[in-house]
């Protein structure tokens, strides 16, 4: 890369519903609590997810040195609906955050969009001046009627949160070594559904992924253990070729932090395959917070700076997926513990 670095970042996650209670009440499956092996998940009450986002820029810029006019881009990335129909949530951002008339404009891949914002951000920053820096905000409320967190999609629970990460040219507390993105487009039908629609969802009921799914499965009975395959290989490949590039071993990694999904995910077993162990994830930390859909990864350093799991000469790699499907992985070096973390505590 190019001379890109962490400035600093910022999180703000919902409260903390113990899944116990979910699987008491009869919200979450016993059978999927005991398989996923989550504990807790974040939901949000009250805010709405461009506000989750607003949250956690403000948190960022206040940790940070960056004046919001030598901001040149600002890109939001989502899994959800973001409040409104036809409407621009990353302007929105910017209203209530850093102002000025830099362009801002979302990324839509998903769960992988944080990463693919990352690499967009790092490729325009490249051909900028030392001052420039670039804003990269995610935000996530998975509510109903349109959404069941613990029942339309599998093998994790959706929660609520906002991240914001604030790259630029000058050195910050993280450089970022190398960033790969890479798709297998012929498994987009997976959550494409039976049919494409005139219209959105009305909202009126729960949006059903599943179902997507398991059409897509029937169509493809020879070849379920080939997708399967194929879907936990290739975050498997992009880890490879993000390490290859930045001339690094798994073994020099410190850290992964990966998505915040259930033990049922395939790709947990990869890792293991690899020497990767959980505790060199941020699994602990993930179980009780949820899947962030595109926020997990910031959320998961955060977690990692702010409780001491990281020394200066560190390398992590942040991974994730995405429908599509698409794969993104990053490594990055810490330079020194920013000032806002606590490198007293011991990380989960």
């Amino acid at each position: 890369m190019n001379d890109i670095y962490l400035e600093s970042l910022g999180v703000r996650l919902g409260r903390r519903v113990d899944l116990d209670d979910a699987v008491a009440d009869g919200r979450y499956a016993a059978t999927e609590h005991i398989a996923n092996a989550l504990l807790t998940v974040t939901v949000s009450d009250d805010e709405f997810a461009p506000d989750l986002a607003v949250a956690a820029l403000r948190q960022a810029l206040g940790r940070g040195m960056v004046n919001p006019a030598d901001v040149r881009l600002l890109l939001h990335a989502s899994t959800y609906f973001q409040g409104q129909d036809v409407w621009t949530p990353s302007s929105y951002i910017q209203h209530h955050t850093i102002g000025g008339g830099a362009p801002a404009m979302e990324v839509d891949q998903k769960s992988n969009g944080g990463l693919a914002a990352l690499s967009l951000a790092s490729a325009f920053l490249s051909g900028c001046d030392e001052e420039a820096a670039v804003v990269i905000t995610t935000g996530e409320r998975f509510c109903l009627p349109g959404f069941d967190r613990f029942r339309t999609e599998s093998g994790t629970v959706m929660a609520d949160g906002g991240t914001a990460l604030v790259l630029g040219r000058r050195p910050g507390f993280a450089r970022v070594l190398s960033c790969v993105l890479t798709s297998d487009p012929s498994l987009e039908g997976m959550y494409r559904g039976r049919q494409l629609k005139d219209a959105p969802a009305p909202g009126t009921k729960p949006l059903d992924m599943r179902g997507r799914k398991a059409d897509f499965m029937r169509k493809h009975l020879s070849d379920l253990e080939s997708i399967s395959l194929r879907i936990a290989s290739g975050i498997g490949a992009c880890i490879r070729e993000v390490l290859e590039e930045a001339k690094t071993g798994v073994d020099d990694v410190r850290r992964f932090v990966m998505p915040n999904n259930g033990q049922t995910v395939r790709w947990w077993s990869m890792l293991a395959d690899m020497g990767v162990g959980l505790d060199r994830t941020t699994w602990e930390f993930g179980r009780t917070i949820g899947h962030l859909g595109a926020g997990d990864q910031v959320a998961g350093l955060d977690h990692l700076l702010s409780t001491g799991g990281l020394s200066v000469g560190d390398r992590v790699v942040v991974a994730g997926t995405g429908y599509g499907f698409n794969w993104g992985a990053a490594v990055l070096e810490i330079l020194h513990v920013p000032d806002w973390a606590a490198p007293t505590r011991s990380a989960a």
